[in-house]
């Protein structure tokens, strides 16, 4: 998770989007739903229940995208910072930083707690890798913490050092981690348990939000000033760099259409790309959101996005901004075509 902290001159002025592809699908707001107070990070959709859930600072927010109803906090907990899906649906993980635990509930409208994992660090991400069967947490300060979601244990840890940020895995056996402190991404086998690759990505700052494209075999890094880095998967080889905009926190990518897609807080725009091939990552159209709007999910049955936003105040005594009362707020964007 990255704090918003925006610098006047950007808040205040959004930057002219670029032209348009012939083949741009024009997404734009179409609503706008309220969410109660507070800070929020990474979201994520159940495709099974048609369930959105965000993370917030006191929990998880649900929104039953069928129905329209909301839980402003399904989960209760501090600083959550994720929510994945487990295999069969009905049941899900959240990463809560704020209680370095993990908590895994029912999906159903209960929200049954049925187990609380303990964890030495406070974990930013976790991603289920399915050759093993496990979840794997990944710490703040370089350990990944790793779960049976059946027999609800943990079953080890890995020291991987870094400053652990978005994670994700190619299905077939490796798990990916951005690395903040060093701007890489560490390559780990998920049998062995053992690094394989700590791939640097050159003129990145602060890589947080990462993807996996399947088609392509290729990872997409999100870096804070202004930049995606595209890696081959197996080599870590830099493939392509991007622009985008700046202060971006997440890479949600559609499989169904290759389309990528990258909020930016600092410049309130959504940059929207299409994976062409291994190295062929191109601009299809940006268009604005608000300043403030750094991450979100895409609902997979209708390509409907879902981003979290809100106004802001001052800097406060810490150095960061606070979400103004009564403005927090999740954009909603359809494409026109």
């Amino acid at each position: 998770m990255r704090r918003f902290a925006p610098i006047t001159a950007l808040a205040a002025a959004m930057i002219t989007p670029a032209a348009q592809a012939a083949d741009a699908p024009g997404y734009h707001i179409v609503d706008r739903i309220p969410m109660t107070d507070g800070w929020w990070d990474y979201a994520n959709i159940d495709p099974v229940h048609n369930l959105l859930f965000v993370t917030r600072g006191n929990g998880v927010f649900k929104l039953d995208l069928n129905s329209g109803l909301m839980d402003q906090r399904f989960i209760p907990g501090s600083e959550g910072r994720g929510v994945i899906m487990l295999p069969g649906g009905d049941k899900a993980i959240a990463v809560l930083a704020g209680n370095s635990s993990a908590i895994m509930f029912n999906t159903d409208d209960e929200g049954k707690v049925l187990h609380k994992f303990s964890l030495v660090q406070q974990s930013d991400s976790e991603v289920y890798e399915p050759t093993g069967k496990q979840v794997w947490l990944m710490g703040g300060h370089g350990q990944i913490a790793i779960i049976d979601p059946v027999k609800m244990e943990q079953t080890g840890s890995i020291e991987v050092g870094g400053e652990l940020e978005f994670s994700q895995t190619d299905g077939r056996g490796r798990v990916f981690v951005n690395d903040v402190e060093s701007a890489s991404i560490i390559a780990i086998d998920a049998r062995s348990r053992k690094v394989v690759g700590r791939w640097k990505m050159q003129g990145c700052e602060d890589p947080s939000g990462l993807a996996y494209a399947e088609q392509t075999d290729t990872l997409l890094s999100v870096c804070f000033n202004n930049m995606l880095k595209v890696l081959d998967a197996r080599s870590g080889k830099e493939l392509q760099t991007v622009a985008v905009g700046k202060g971006a926190d997440a890479v949600i990518y559609d499989k169904t259409t290759r389309r990528v897609f990258i909020p930016s807080a600092y410049d309130g725009l959504l940059t929207v790309l299409q994976v062409d091939g291994p190295g062929d990552v191109r601009m299809i159209e940006q268009v604005p959101t608000q300043v403030g709007t750094r991450t979100g999910a895409i609902d997979p049955k209708t390509g409907t996005l879902y981003l979290p936003t809100a106004r802001f105040g001052p800097f406060n005594k810490a150095g960061d901004v606070d979400p103004l009362p009564g403005t927090v707020q999740l954009l909603v964007m359809k494409p026109k075509s």
